[in-house]
């Protein structure tokens, strides 16, 4: 899952001002970031399986990024930064929480679609997963409808978002869902796992980013709390 990631990102900054959507976006996308870094530095593995052709799916070995135990290390970690003000959500218990949601929901999707299953622990530990990648199909309408829901109700929490922050962001997500979608159902040659590793790393940075800039912090008028300290 990948689009999909970003849906639950944009559906989790609309429920405050406050949390600036390329902050839940990245944490969103965190667990991708270590598996590509994880595999770079060869702790964590790409597998293309034989009918990749037809299947359309890599199977991963990525128990220190995606198995549930990291995963929870992960949350912990993100929430503990969120709560101290770090993470541009504000800070206290909302931001935490918020932030922990991020991170969390990134293995709950990925449960629902990967077919060789998430570990529960370390190395070896048993795998779980509902397998939805079998049938493509399906997998990709839950993430555009999960891409398309987030998005509404980010744009609607936005009401006062320049049109023209509003028209890229929103440019940017629909070529991302196109091009995952062209490219799952496409069953070409796979690149290198290093290539991929790094286009993972690459592609959550420049979508923070992105969401930063949609995102801005709202000036407040004089005598008015700061726009990060609005509910």
């Amino acid at each position: 899952m990948f689009v999909g990631h970003l849906g639950v990102g944009l559906a989790l900054s609309a429920r405050s001002r406050r949390f600036r959507l390329g902050t839940l976006l990245g944490a969103a996308l965190l667990l991708d970031v270590l598996l590509g870094a994880f595999v770079l530095a060869g702790w964590e593995r790409v597998i293309v399986p034989p009918d990749f052709a037809t299947a359309h799916y890599l199977e991963f070995v990525f128990p220190y990024s995606h198995g549930l135990l990291a995963t929870l290390v992960w949350t912990a970690v993100t929430a503990a930064l969120a709560s101290t003000g770090l993470l541009l959500l504000g800070r206290g218990r909302a931001a935490a929480w918020v932030a922990a949601a991020a991170v969390a929901s990134h293995w709950v999707c990925d449960v629902i679609e990967h077919v060789r299953g998430l570990p529960l622990l370390g190395p070896g530990s048993p795998r779980v997963g509902l397998g939805l990648w079998g049938t493509m199909g399906w997998a990709l309408l839950l993430e555009v409808l999960l891409l398309v829901g987030g998005a509404g109700l980010f744009l609607r929490s936005r009401p006062g978002l320049p049109r023209g922050r509003r028209t890229v962001l929103l440019l940017v997500l629909g070529g991302v869902a196109v091009l995952q979608i062209v490219s799952q159902l496409a069953g070409g040659e796979v690149p290198a796992a290093r290539v991929l590793a790094l286009t993972w790393i690459v592609q959550a940075a420049a979508l923070t980013v992105l969401g930063l800039w949609a995102d801005p912090v709202l000036s407040s008028p004089a005598g008015s709390p700061p726009a990060g300290r609005l509910p």
